[in-house]
């Protein structure tokens, strides 16, 4: 599991001062059908909705400074149609003739990534579950790099405000 921890903070992790946490988001979202006002758009073949989950897997540490912040980083995450049968014919079958491509400022970016965070990115959709993962190998993180202020807990709730501001609402996946 420590490979999964940023350097800076292993040792804090390797000498039991804190507890490792999870921090997985899931978002579930639409590929909508093209629109005539965007004729190259990637999803000028799509013709009905196709809806997905994209699941970012990270972690957190609580900040030993500060009171209720926690430190974040990210280790990759998996790509994935819906459950519903229709939209994972429609996905494999979107995402088999269209794999992604990247303009040359993508690409470069793309190429930072994988030089600083060592990213794994796909190439191709998994044939079994029509499935796309990312890696990073390397990842980046620190007390005071990337956190999420707490804000509101419970047992099925949270509300964290990001360092940029941004604040999110999370509910709790029930089990089974």
């Amino acid at each position: 599991m420590l490979e999964r921890v940023p350097k800076k903070l292993r040792e804090e992790v390797e000498n039991g001062k804190t507890i490792l946490r999870t921090y997985h988001v899931i978002t579930a979202f639409t590929i909508e059908p093209s629109s005539a006002l965007y004729p190259n758009a990637p999803n000028k073949d799509v013709i009905r909705p196709i809806k997905g989950i994209m699941t970012t897997y990270g972690y957190s540490l609580p900040d030993p400074n500060t009171p209720n912040r926690h430190s974040i980083w990210f280790t990759g995450g998996r790509i994935e149609p819906n459950n519903d049968i229709s939209d994972v014919v429609t996905w494999k079958n979107f995402f088999t003739l269209h794999p992604p491509k990247h303009t040359f400022g993508e690409k470069a970016k793309l190429l930072a990534v994988k030089l600083l965070m060592g990213a794994t990115t796909p190439t191709e959709v998994d044939p079994e579950d029509g499935s796309m993962n990312y890696v990073f190998t390397r990842p980046l993180g620190g007390h005071g790099m990337a956190y999420i202020d707490v804000i509101y807990l419970d047992q099925s709730l949270r509300i964290v405000r990001g360092q940029r501001g941004t604040t999110f609402v999370f509910s709790r996946v029930p089990d089974g």
